[in-house]
């Protein structure tokens, strides 16, 4: 499935139709399930003094994580690279705009996770099953 670089009328047709499609959980309640998961897993392995703190952080890691997702199945059938004629007479391949923006994306969720990871005392339960939750992400 390869199209034009800068055709975005598929993406213009998602946005407009602004809803999820049947038989899928909405955006928000996956987020909402992935923060739980994230709040379940640093219970006990972050002091509460900086619970406080890292509060956002883990709203952010559970945003990308089902961005990520998101974009995996979006791009699971797509070329690593696609066509481009830029109206001037070139033409050729570049990368898939789609797969630099998930490299972007998963480059920020990593370093979210480390910072995370960072927090909590190596080697316990809450860490492992942290890593556990990366490993979702990669499959």
């Amino acid at each position: 499935m390869s199209g034009k670089v800068g055709d975005t009328s598929k993406v213009s047709a998602k946005v407009a139709a602004n809803s999820p499609p049947k038989g899928a959980r909405s955006k928000q309640s996956r987020l909402e399930s992935e923060l739980r998961k994230l709040r379940e897993l640093t219970k006990d392995a972050i002091p509460d003094e900086k619970r406080k703190a890292i509060m956002p952080l883990l709203a952010n890691i559970a945003f990308l994580k089902v961005k990520l997702d998101d974009a995996r199945a979006e791009l699971l059938y797509e070329d690593i690279f696609t066509e481009y004629d830029n109206g001037g007479g070139q033409t050729g391949l570049r990368e898939h705009p789609g797969f630099s923006a998930y490299n972007k994306l998963f480059t920020t969720f990593s370093r979210s996770v480390k910072q995370l990871t960072d927090m909590m005392p190596s080697g316990t339960a809450a860490a492992d099953a942290l890593i556990d939750f990366i490993n979702e992400t990669r499959c």
